[in-house]
């Protein structure tokens, strides 16, 4: 069959003829010339993506798959400013979930660690020219002795309205023994752990052997938090090696969830993660999006991280 591109004499009058586009069809307009409908926008066949700035640090020129990109960090709010609309592609975590408090003479469960979204598969997104919010995801406070309770939670990553990246959910503890559903659930007291709201983005907490025994650790990206083991915590969920998206030249393991509390020993680190206690507060998670650590005895949960967001672009 003969095919011809769509000419018109401007973006009102393709607007007229092709009210509901469907994506990948390309028209000519004397306004914009040739461009191709994405799924949401209208943008130029010629390169497709556009350009920016803004973050806490760009990497400029950076090989991904033999192709050069300029990416974007961005590790506390700031603004994303887009010079020439188009596509960019985007890595969001959301913030870690908090360790479960180890109430006297209790445990508390791994925290679960925030959506990654945008690693499996390449997430592609289109921005009008202008400025963008980017909202980085703060981590949850460990829960505190004896209240059975978080001082504060954690929240989503957002680039404007257009994409999230939910949080991870809390350690399990006395007052909630099963707690903490988010991006990776969080670890139990009980027999029924924290769930993945999305297992494409994470996966569930561990299990707990008993309130004063041991607590299921909290689950990462890469793995389920795992289960405890009498009095053993369990190990927190394995996290992600994202360095090959482009977010810096070596390992940069993210989306840990933390080890879940034990009366004798407390649940191993995942990769990128950090261990569960047996005695004092517990350890605070140190890679973005990753839970924090559960405890024994009269003790707080650790904290979990702040989520991160990055941008990029082809040059």
């Amino acid at each position: 069959m003969d095919q011809a591109v769509m000419v018109f004499a401007g973006t009102a009058a393709r607007s007229s003829a092709l009210p509901s586009p469907e994506t990948g069809m390309t028209a000519y307009s004397t306004a914009t010339g040739l461009q191709v409908y994405n799924g949401s926008a209208w943008v130029a066949v010629s390169t497709g993506y556009g350009s920016g700035t803004g973050g806490s640090g760009t990497a400029v020129g950076t090989a991904i798959g033999g192709v050069s990109y300029n990416v974007h960090t961005f590790s506390s709010d700031a603004n994303f400013v887009v010079t020439s609309a188009g596509l960019f592609d985007v890595l969001l975590v959301g913030g870690g979930g908090g360790g479960g408090a180890g109430q006297d003479p209790q445990v508390g469960g791994g925290g679960g660690a925030g959506a990654l979204v945008g690693f499996a598969t390449t997430t592609t997104i289109y921005l009008a020219a202008g400025t963008v919010a980017v909202d980085v995801g703060v981590g949850g406070a460990g829960f505190v002795a004896q209240a059975g309770r978080a001082s504060s939670d954690p929240s989503a990553s957002y680039i404007g309205s257009v994409i999230s990246a939910c949080a991870g959910g809390s350690g399990g503890c006395q007052d909630a023994p099963t707690f903490g559903s988010g991006g990776s659930g969080g670890g139990a007291q009980s027999s029924t752990p924290g769930r993945s709201i999305d297992e494409t983005f994470g996966n569930d907490g561990g299990t707990g052997s008993g309130a004063s025994t041991g607590a299921g650790g909290g689950g990462g990206y890469g793995a389920v938090g795992g289960n405890a083991v009498t009095t053993t915590g369990g190990a927190g969920g394995n996290g992600v090696d994202v360095s090959t998206w482009g977010t810096s030249g070596s390992a940069d393991n993210i989306a840990a969830g933390g080890g879940g509390g034990g009366s004798v020993t407390g649940g191993a680190a995942g990769t990128g993660g950090v261990a569960g206690k047996a005695t004092g507060v517990g350890n605070n998670a140190t890679t973005a999006g990753s839970g924090g650590g559960g405890t024994y005895g009269n003790n707080a949960g650790g904290n979990g991280a702040a989520g991160k967001v990055w941008i990029r672009y082809r040059v």
